[in-house]
């Protein structure tokens, strides 16, 4: 099948061509291998965007110097501010004027479609580093998702919940597409499996006043409330949880992992304890390798910060383009580095054993489930189960 590049990138692939015709050749260009990464650095979603940054950056670090004598890895970072206008201009810079192998970062889904048709057309694999719509990794061929899928921890919590003693829920998700998908993977688990859904309520992504919505949650009578929103909002969640009354009268608050970071947590009133959450990954899981990421965590940026999933799915990513440039070497080109990252493995990961699923280039990971509880004083989460590895429920709803 050929692909048309559109007319933009078309003219500067060609000046691209002409001008590297022109230029002297250097005998070890070869020998560096360039990543461009992406990510909100700025702006609304700027804690995500540092979040992901540090957990590469932090991989980098540790393991940078681990490659191929002459070997080289050179990552060009740019703040896209979460606009999607940006994801588009930069990427187009970042292939035609910097040539990188491969981009990363897209800490959001907006941003991921919109960099889906430019990846597709100049054939450049996209690891994704959080942007967590089911869908996306189906908007190109050239997406592979590292970090996780809204339905991988939505649904699991809507099954535990209808198992669970829990016969009605109503749910409050962020308006975009991680948020939908949010929703949608919670009824699903929840009403097959027995419970009733007795209200949604979508609040804009901007949103950091959440009590009129938990106010109107309240008049529904739920037993307990399914939340999703964007990271750094979920101590806004709690409070208005709490002042609307809904703690008090006995109903249970539920969430998926992203919504329950190891970070946050302490930043959260203490009535926050009893918040259930499924997730991917949580600082205090014992594996080697996140006692190992963990320590290099703390002494990189402080004893009293805590990693959460965002900053792990930045590590692993990283581990993942390291390997291929260590299995491939530095000048291996980008179909080559696609299909490794399609079939790459952990070793060592944080979040114990996972991989990606080479169907669906989207990775598959094990579930936690954890309650939040008062340690030391302070907010964290107690895993208290721990479910095999899964892939994307989505994928097996809504086969190609």
């Amino acid at each position: 099948m050929r692909v048309r590049l559109s007319p933009l990138l078309c003219a500067a692939v060609s000046l691209a061509a002409m001008s590297s015709l022109l230029a002297p050749t250097h005998a070890n260009a070869d020998m560096v291998f360039k990543i461009g990464f992406m990510a909100p650095l700025s702006g609304p979603f700027a804690a995500l965007g540092d979040s992901i940054d540090r957990g590469a950056q932090l991989y980098e670090k540790v393991h940078g110097k681990d490659l191929p004598a002459g070997a080289s890895v050179q990552v060009i970072r740019r703040d896209d501010a979460g606009v999607p206008d940006n994801t588009r201009r930069i990427a187009q810079e970042l292939i035609v004027r910097d040539g990188v192998r491969i981009i990363t970062g897209i800490a959001l889904s907006p941003q991921g479609f919109a960099l889906a048709k430019i990846a597709t057309e100049a054939k450049v694999p996209v690891a994704l580093m959080n942007a967590t719509t089911s869908s996306l990794t189906r908007s190109s061929p050239y997406f592979v998702r590292f970090s996780y899928t809204q339905w991988q921890t939505a649904y699991p919590m809507g099954v535990w919940a209808a198992t669970h003693g829990i016969k009605t829920a109503a749910s409050l998700v962020a308006d975009y597409a991680a948020g939908v998908d949010s929703e949608t993977a919670f009824k699903k688990g929840f009403e097959d499996n027995g419970g009733k859904v007795v209200g949604a309520s979508r609040a804009p992504a901007v949103t950091t006043d959440y009590l009129p919505f938990m106010e109107r949650i309240k008049a529904e009578k739920p037993e307990a409330v399914f939340v999703f929103v964007n990271g750094g909002r979920m101590p806004s969640v709690a409070k208005a949880f709490n002042d609307a009354g809904l703690k008090e009268a006995g109903v249970k608050l539920i969430a998926p992992g992203d919504n329950a970071l190891d970070d946050e947590l302490p930043k959260m009133p203490p009535d926050v304890a009893g918040l259930i959450a499924a997730a991917t990954y949580t600082a205090s899981n014992p594996n080697p390798g996140n006692v190992e990421f963990v320590k290099a965590w703390k002494a990189e940026y402080g004893e009293d910060s805590s990693p959460n999933v965002t900053a792990v799915s930045g590590w692993d990513t990283m581990s993942a383009i390291y390997d291929a440039v260590r299995k491939l070497g530095p000048g291996a080109d980008k179909e080559a580095v696609l299909q490794f990252l399609t079939n790459w493995k952990a070793t060592s990961s944080p979040r114990g054993e996972i991989h990606i699923d080479p169907k669906t280039r989207d990775i598959v990971q094990p579930i936690e489930l954890n309650k939040v509880e008062i340690v030391k004083g302070k907010a964290a989460n107690v895993t208290f189960d721990r479910l095999p590895p899964a892939g994307d429920p989505w994928k097996t709803f809504n086969p190609e």
